[in-house]
């Protein structure tokens, strides 16, 4: 029983550190957009927009007071970059996703999807360890995550110093 326990208790720990060393970072290439359904604009492929266009990927639901008080805001964003892509990303169903951004109109405009299987979602939040919505990127234009954060916290002062071609990439507060 105590080989069986002591097995147990490595296996645990080294599930951990490989967690730990894989877990992504800011800098790290941007994981491509897993999308079920393209409810508002045309698809995106990060691949084919590297190179030319930064892209802000957030995560949100219908559900959430916090991500319906964003929508306005990022739509506002949209308008001032308007060479930038944004994308928000929700698991739900498509067709309640729909209903709701038909109901938002033009206070929601710009590109809305649906996380195929959560695999978007694994490649960002989870990736990145954000539990909470609602949360962006930033992917600069060489396809790279450079911050993530709260929609309404800094991503407007970073996305103009992105865009501006003078922002540094600082390291994840998980890797300091």
């Amino acid at each position: 029983m105590k080989l069986l326990l002591n097995t147990l208790a490595a296996l645990v720990a080294a599930s951990m550190l490989t967690h730990t060393l894989t877990a992504a970072e800011l800098g790290d290439p941007a994981a491509p957009l897993m999308i079920s359904d393209w409810i508002k604009g045309k698809s995106v492929d990060l691949a084919a927009v590297k190179g030319k266009q930064i892209v802000v990927v957030e995560f949100w639901a219908t559900w959430c007071p916090p991500c319906r008080q964003s929508i306005p805001h990022l739509t506002e964003m949209q308008k001032k970059f308007k060479d930038v892509i944004f994308i928000g990303v929700t698991d739900e169903d498509p067709k309640k996703v729909k209903s709701f951004v038909d109901k938002m109109g033009d206070k929601m405009d710009y590109v809305v999807a649906v996380d195929k299987d959560k695999k978007t979602s694994a490649g960002y939040m989870e990736a990145y360890g954000i539990e909470g919505i609602p949360n962006a990127f930033i992917v600069d234009k060489e396809g790279k995550v450079v911050w993530q954060g709260h929609p309404m916290d800094g991503l407007d002062s970073t996305l103009k110093k992105v865009v501006a071609g003078n922002y540094k990439v600082k390291k994840s507060p998980a890797k300091k």
